[in-house]
């Protein structure tokens, strides 16, 4: 037999992490540098219990066919006339989790964007301590010591 009140119970449990997988997502684009490694660490965590969430309600709404309106409520591939009365509360539901999902899209797009500033701030950084005098003077250095046979002022 299918279990409504725990798919309900589920699928709000998802909306819950979006939910802070969103507020993670904001925090990303105005936290300092050091914290972007772990701001990404979490939201790739939600996104594994967010996974595991979906895969049990699939596997909740499997071989029924009240599992199956469920399935396709979940998904937004219905109209919410056509659907069971008891079903329409997880309807709703799912379209609250898809109104999420939306927002996430632009929020992920400007967390990438950041992502790509850093990257490149810190590349110019490379670029610029291996352009100094101390880096120059370094590889004048390590060439001098690679060389095998001593050079006509020996070895100082």
């Amino acid at each position: 037999m299918f279990d409504l009140i725990q798919t309900q119970q589920l699928l709000q449990e998802k909306q819950n992490l979006l939910l802070c997988f969103e507020e993670v997502t904001q925090n990303m684009l105005h936290c300092p540098t050091e914290e972007l490694e772990s701001q990404v660490q979490e939201r790739q965590q939600i996104v594994h219990l967010v996974d595991a969430l979906d895969e049990k309600m699939c596997a909740l709404c499997k071989d029924t066919p009240q599992g199956q309106a469920v399935l396709q409520a979940l998904k937004g591939q219905c109209e919410p006339d056509k659907l069971p009365e008891e079903v329409l509360g997880i309807y709703d539901d799912a379209m609250r989790v898809r109104a999420i999902l939306s927002r996430l899209q632009e929020s992920d797009i400007q967390a990438a964007l950041r992502l790509r500033v850093e990257q490149e701030r810190i590349l110019d950084q490379i670029k610029a301590t291996n352009q100094g005098l101390t880096a120059k003077a370094a590889r004048f250095y390590s060439i001098a010591d690679q060389r095998e046979t001593p050079t006509k002022f020996g070895h100082a």
